[in-house]
């Protein structure tokens, strides 16, 4: 079956309180560091904040919303790449090999990085969010 489709297809769905737990034991810097890209980091601190231990503030947050979007769609293309793209065990593709940015109509773009943040190719992204629940669907061609 090997060589069958020409894209590599993944999806992840994220429970909102499960973020918000993860973000409640560790310093939020933290996690955005090891996730977020410098310019996707410089995008989230940019945002305004509410409190985040407010549950009734968790869907208006827009920081809460960037890393949730940001988190699931990274898994989706994590997923749709694991195959796909040639690595070493010292280069396992991780978060900051995607980079997730808007299009001219507020459209999600999905980049694709090598080790050093140098782009290698271009992915497809959908993210969708409903109550709390945030599910991203992504492709990667096979051939970058």
């Amino acid at each position: 079956m090997s060589g069958a489709f020409a894209h590599g297809i993944g999806v992840d769905i994220l429970h909102l309180p499960r973020l918000l737990s993860l973000l409640s034991r560790r310093p939020i810097s933290n996690f955005t560091r090891r996730i977020l890209t410098p310019s996707e980091l410089a995008e989230f601190q940019g945002l305004s904040s509410t409190d985040l231990s407010n549950p009734t503030s968790i869907l208006s947050n827009p920081q809460t919303r960037f890393l949730a979007t940001r988190w699931a769609a990274k898994e989706a293309a994590y997923k749709a790449s694991i195959y796909l793209i040639p690595t070493m065990k010292e280069q396992w593709m991780g978060w900051k090999n995607f980079e997730i940015t808007r299009g001219s109509r507020g459209e999600p773009l999905l980049t694709i990085l090598d080790g050093s943040g140098k782009k290698i190719g271009n992915g497809q992204v959908s993210i969708s969010h409903d109550g709390e629940y945030v599910i991203a669907m992504a492709t990667v061609p096979q051939k970058l």
